[in-house]
């Protein structure tokens, strides 16, 4: 891995945090591993003078991103389209709230441990963009695109944060219904799930690999560790995600305006 290369890179994606617009690089710089892209966002987090506010998580071999307290909100969030570098996608999830710090240590954390930390199950909207320079007729990217979209936050553009989901513990995750409604219309359900075991094994993974890196979790920060539902934001429209038939478990809400 390049010393010059992560520089490079890290710092052409903290400049586009900052000051916003987009990073256009030479392919010959665009990272070709997960261990690389994951190094890079540890480079740009080092270079912004942020406080983290949420993550996100995937299985391993996984991912993580992190979101700024700047773009993280409680329901119902609003946010700018000018907030955003690319015409952002909306998604509905459910995620794990800590009860418990798992700050960085020597020894690997066990996945007993882990889900002992975990305090609860929330709703989210995750609302994903990238710093990167994307053509938008490949606009969202597919999950092919990931050790790129790593390096930055994991396409982490911002997050809204809900109530917990009552009796989560008896509710099959994997299955649960979730659907998106702009201005009260139905737009999107639930394509896809995780039981909480993928749930957990997510966090078991990213907390062990970024301990080694020297950075833990902290009590009550959410992360996220996957789409159920979603669909590209409608400028202007209240978004609803609800959850459960009907939306007897609660809902989350965001405009973008």
């Amino acid at each position: 891995m390049q010393e010059d290369k992560i520089e490079k890179v890290s710092n052409a994606l903290a400049a586009a945090w900052r000051d916003g617009g987009i990073v256009n690089i030479s392919e010959d710089l665009w990272p070709t591993s997960l261990e690389e892209s994951l190094t890079i966002q540890d480079a740009v987090h080092a270079k912004i003078n942020e406080e983290v506010g949420a993550w996100k998580a995937g299985m391993p071999p996984g991912y993580y991103g992190r979101y700024y307290k700047s773009v993280t909100q409680k329901s119902p969030g609003h946010f700018r389209m000018s907030d955003f570098r690319n015409h952002p996608q909306i998604e509905g999830e459910v995620a794990l709230r800590l009860g418990q710090d798992l700050p960085s240590r020597d020894t690997p954390y066990s996945k007993e441990e882990i889900e002992a930390a975990i305090e609860t199950v929330v709703m989210t909207i995750d609302v994903c963009d990238t710093r990167w320079y994307c053509d938008p007729s490949y606009w969202p990217p597919s999950g092919s695109d990931i050790v790129k979209a790593a390096a930055d936050f994991a396409n982490a553009g911002a997050i809204v944060i809900g109530d917990e989901i009552p009796g989560w513990r008896d509710i099959d995750l994997a299955e649960f219904p979730v659907a998106i409604y702009y201005d009260g219309n139905l737009v999107a359900s639930r394509i896809q799930g995780q039981p909480f075991s993928q749930m957990v094994a997510g966090l078991h993974w990213a907390a062990n690999f970024l301990s080694q890196r020297g950075f833990g979790f902290q009590k009550g920060l959410t992360i996220t560790t996957g789409s159920i539902a979603h669909a590209p934001a409608e400028p202007g429209a209240l978004t609803t995600v609800r959850y459960g038939e009907e939306g007897e478990y609660g809902e989350i809400q965001i405009t973008i305006t």
